[in-house]
């Protein structure tokens, strides 16, 4: 069966829509933390606020969707060899280190979420979260992104 696109370059889009997600997930949380250390109503912090979300808007919400979009492109037309088969055949012919992998995107998907919804609250005036908290923060995606390359290219 032919492909509308091959798969190095499949792989390639998937890439580039990752490095721009991770990178987006890396920034907010810093974003956030300069707003939280403004002063509220101040420049500095309605300069943070809309930073914040255009880098919501422009960078993440398109990243998440292609990666995700060519991620399963590259699941569907090129990791499981025949959708003929029964589904528990199919299920099982997918190797174990990815759906450790996909546990993993899908908790990044989760933490994408939740930064969304407290950009809204950091919006609304609302600062539940220290400097602090959201500089650690910051770390996750970085961790998470090590272990996720690390399964997908040595493929254990």
């Amino acid at each position: 069966m032919e492909h509308v696109i091959g798969y190095d370059l499949a792989r390639g889009l998937h890439i580039i829509a990752v490095i721009a997600w991770i990178s987006g997930l890396l920034m907010l949380p810093r974003f956030y933390a300069y707003i939280i250390s403004s002063q509220p109503g101040g420049e500095l912090e309605q300069t943070m606020l809309k930073a914040a979300r255009n880098l919501r808007m422009i960078i993440l919400t398109p990243s998440i969707i292609l990666a995700w979009a060519f991620g399963i492109f590259l699941f569907s037309t090129y990791m499981v060899s025949d959708w003929r088969q029964p589904f528990g055949q199919v299920v099982a012919s997918v190797p174990h280190w990815f759906w450790g992998k996909l546990i993993l995107v899908l908790g990044l998907s989760g933490y994408h979420g939740f930064l969304s919804a407290e950009g809204r609250k950091l919006a609304s005036g609302q600062r539940r979260h220290s400097e602090r908290y959201w500089r650690l923060m910051s770390e996750i995606p970085f961790l998470v992104a090590i272990a996720v390359v690390l399964l997908a290219t040595l493929e254990p």
